[in-house]
């Protein structure tokens, strides 16, 4: 499928335009070309193990902790599909400091249209994760806060992220999540924190990493 121009508009057209139209260019499978390889990484993150890596289809994203949403929601939201790559510490738990990084990843989701991407960052990620503050999102663990980040500016296109705090068995543990619109993609980075951490600097560095390349993929560069 490939999105139109009316005829006043032919000949015409932004690198906005562009770069949305190459996303309606786009199969399932060129989203695994466009989340970071270990290779792009900080250097923090070195000595990270993939944990999981693969297809995230509305079925697996509506079993996640967070989702609250069937398979079928999803995709009446706009979802089409995703790629997700997560890696994690390889240093032993007893060792872990309080300010250890335990996970980062990169995904991307395939969207209808950028309004829907636009929607599902304020309703799904920003409103619905706020409004989860206070429950429990698995065994003996709470979500204690989520704190939103302004990001105008800062991206190619419309940006959101947050710090969230969660509350354990073994204590604090801070999440730093960005997401950004490119077109009909939605690109997510997350950095896992043991302890009440602030890494929204490395999610951003990561973010604007994981854009550049999918910008890469979309128009056939990379």
């Amino acid at each position: 499928m490939s999105q139109s121009l009316s005829p006043e508009h032919e000949g015409v057209i932004t690198m906005e335009d562009a770069l949305t139209r190459a996303t309606y260019k786009l199969a399932d499978t060129d989203l695994q070309w466009m989340v970071l390889s270990k290779e792009r990484l900080p250097q923090n993150f070195t000595h990270f193990e993939v944990v999981r890596e693969g297809d995230l289809s509305n079925e697996a994203m509506a079993d996640l902790p967070l989702s609250g949403h069937t398979a079928d929601e999803l995709r009446s939201l706009g979802r089409v599909t995703g790629y997700q790559r997560e890696w994690v510490t390889t240093v032993d738990e007893p060792l872990l400091k309080d300010d250890a990084d335990l996970a980062v990843a990169t995904v991307v989701h395939l969207m209808d249209s950028p309004q829907a991407v636009s929607t599902w960052m304020t309703k799904v990620f920003l409103e619905e994760f706020k409004a989860k503050v206070g429950e429990n999102l698995g065994t003996e663990h709470q979500l204690v806060s989520v704190e939103q980040v302004e990001l105008e500016g800062k991206f190619h296109d419309e940006a959101v992220g947050v710090r969230a705090i969660q509350k354990g068995p073994k204590g604090f543990v801070s999440s730093s999540v960005l997401d950004f619109r490119l077109g009909r993609l939605l690109g997510v980075v997350y950095v896992v924190t043991f302890g009440d951490q602030n890494r929204l600097e490395i999610a951003e560095t990561l973010g604007k990493k994981l854009e550049r390349h999918m910008v890469a993929v979309a128009v056939g560069a990379a």
